[in-house]
């Protein structure tokens, strides 16, 4: 595996020039996997429309497929995977922290709308969603590995669950997240230092007083560090704050067609 980040922290000649990908980017190139292959269905597709003969399945998949954010999402996916990029898309382990959330709690909705309905899950917090989360993991602990694969009884449904809501990584570099890299944090200081003059950082200061929160500032400063030319964020908050963030020599990408245009 190639080497993302030098021992500086900062991305390898190979990886520039580079455009970060928020959580809120990685999720929308999540759920628009197979839409950039005509005639495969999407995770979107595949948990709302399981059968062909579900009475809402082929309006469910033209509404998806209609929707034109998710298609230049999917256009956007395209040109990553076969390699025809001019800017090479980069995130970090935080903005998987986030994925790895949104993740968890779709999918336990998902399982448990099969079961209850989505009313009922609906209605339950976060936190309610992380105490149900929480003791699914206890349990799956408990049953054991050899539980977990029977080979008489084939794999538990607790398996099944985890397999279901757990980000795994490398299933993710080959699928959801195929033909982004993920660059390791090294050398990055909370707050950051100007160092001398080789780069700077958008202010935290000032992005916490336009109301950008923990999470949102600290992609700003971890693409800063990691010397990308690009941030790319579907949150609009960051195009509230586009002129303070370019202020640092980055610029914003706020929407799949800003990403495409540089791609």
């Amino acid at each position: 595996m190639q080497t993302v980040v030098a021992p500086s922290g900062r991305l390898t000649d190979r990886f520039s020039p580079a455009v970060y990908f928020d959580s809120s980017v990685l999720i929308d190139y999540w759920m628009a996997e197979g839409l950039e292959s005509p005639g495969e269905t999407t995770e979107i597709e595949r948990d709302w429309a399981v059968s062909t003969d579900h009475p809402l399945g082929q309006v469910v998949r033209d509404l998806v497929r209609a929707n034109t954010r998710l298609s230049k999402v999917a256009e956007l996916r395209r040109k990553v995977i076969l390699g025809e990029t001019r800017a090479w898309p980069v995130t970090s382990h935080a903005a998987l922290w986030e994925l790895q959330e949104w993740l968890a709690e779709s999918a336990i909705k998902q399982a448990g709308a099969e079961v209850l309905g989505m009313v009922f899950w609906q209605r339950k917090s976060k936190k309610e969603i992380g105490d149900h989360l929480k003791k699914a993991f206890e349990l799956w602990q408990d049953e054991g590995d050899e539980q977990h694969h029977d080979s008489e009884t084939g794999t538990s449904s607790l398996e099944a669950l985890m397999q279901e809501t757990w980000l795994n990584l490398s299933y993710a570099r080959a699928h959801g997240l195929q033909g982004i890299s993920i660059a390791e944090t090294v050398g990055f200081s909370w707050p950051p230092k100007q160092g001398d003059g080789e780069h700077s950082f958008a202010d935290p200061y000032t992005l916490a007083y336009l109301q950008l929160g923990l999470a949102d500032i600290m992609h700003v400063l971890m693409a800063n560090h990691f010397g990308c030319r690009y941030f790319a964020s579907f949150d609009s908050d960051f195009r509230r704050a586009r002129e303070f963030i370019e202020g640092s020599g980055m610029l914003v990408l706020a929407s799949p067609e800003e990403v495409l245009s540089v791609l």
